[in-house]
């Protein structure tokens, strides 16, 4: 996406903010590559720990096998071992003897088991100590060529802000006219919303200023506890995007001192994207901005979720939707193509924003 607006148009602020995506993607890269570093090492240290032991165990087995061997050469011979026997003091001490050079035997072949066994198992964790040293030299060589990337990265981006700071006037120019966007599409959410929604009237019959009704049919119900349990796991609105504009108030990117106040969050995308529903509901309402695109909210029992700056839309208010299914194409301006989404929650006291980064599946 970087590339293709690098192609297309001059630097601007989605960017730089597509740069910084990329850069804390990068980072986050980084810090995993640590950590499979670290498990690789603590992983050698074991096997390192137990080729020792293994070693130790070995040099043991070796040791009472040699005892054995000399005892056995001693007595290798079918007479020495009668001697052995006829020396006995009385029938019960030649029964012990005898048992005894039987066990001895035994013992012996259960010895050389032993041994081959634990020099096996000491080749295989050699082996595998070796794989474990090739993995790690590998993924500290990717490490420092993601590294290499991350600096090449951060080069790009203080050159795009350079570029873009030597802009000041128009920057702020387009930050005045994203604001009052920001707010027509607001106040036009708002009132699509709340008109959908009916006043509880009071005892007295008088409408209760402020408050919405959220009493829901049993079908809306099953829908409402479904969006929920599904939070968290919602597709992405377009097939690929990278979000560079956070939920809530956050700095600009490139203007000092100024705050802007996210109510959703911008997903960046290819240009032409189609732009679907995160779940299934349906449309209650089409919105227009003129020099703003188009705009869907789609009903969700007490949520709505809304999709704005699409250039066209194909969809019309009352149509029941299925998940993942197209809404329009995303707009395309000097600023790239840019969703905008955002997730409202009806309380009886009135609209709540609420992130959808938390509702989409990461």
């Amino acid at each position: 996406m970087i590339e293709q607006a690098r192609k297309e148009q001059r630097v601007t602020q989605e960017q730089l903010r597509l740069l910084e995506s990329q850069i804390e993607a990068r980072a986050q890269l980084i810090r995993a590559m640590d950590n499979e570093v670290r498990q690789v090492d603590d992983r050698i240290g074991e096997d390192e720990a137990a080729i020792a032991s293994l070693k130790d165990d070995l040099a043991e087995l070796r040791k009472e096998y040699a005892h054995m061997v000399q005892f056995a050469y001693r007595n290798r011979s079918g007479y020495d071992q009668l001697s052995y026997l006829f020396a006995s003091n009385g029938f019960q001490q030649a029964f012990r003897r005898s048992r005894y050079l039987n066990q001895l035997g035994a013992q012996r072949l259960r010895q050389v088991h032993l041994i081959t066994g634990t020099q096996t198992s000491l080749a295989a964790r050699v082996e595998e100590l070796q794989q474990q040293r090739k993995a790690k030299a590998s993924l500290l060589s990717d490490q420092v060529q993601e590294k290499r990337r991350l600096d090449t990265d951060l080069t790009g981006q203080q050159k795009a802000l350079n570029s873009l700071r030597s802009e000041e006037g128009r920057l702020k120019e387009t930050q005045r006219k994203q604001e009052k966007q920001r707010r027509e599409l607001d106040a036009a959410i708002r009132k699509a919303i709340e008109d959908a929604v009916k006043v509880k009237p009071s005892a007295s019959g008088a409408a209760k200023p402020g408050k919405l009704d959220i009493s829901l049919t049993p079908e809306a119900r099953e829908l409402n506890t479904d969006f929920e349990k599904n939070k968290g796991k919602l597709p992405w609105p377009v097939e690929k995007g990278v979000i560079t504009g956070r939920f809530g108030k956050q700095p600009h990117p490139v203007l000092k001192g100024i705050m802007i106040d996210n109510n959703g969050i911008d997903i960046t995308t290819e240009k032409g994207a189609s732009v679907r529903a995160l779940f299934r509901g349906e449309v209650s309402g089409v919105i227009v901005l003129p020099g703003a695109g188009k705009a869907v909210i789609v009903s969700h029992g007490v949520y709505r979720t809304v999709y704005s700056n699409l250039r066209d839309v194909n969809v019309t208010k009352g149509q029941k939707l299925d998940t993942k299914q197209t809404l329009g194409t995303v707009n395309t301006d000097e600023n790239g193509s840019v969703a905008h989404i955002e997730v409202w929650k009806i309380t009886s006291d009135g609209l709540v924003n609420v992130d959808p980064t938390s509702w989409i599946f990461h």
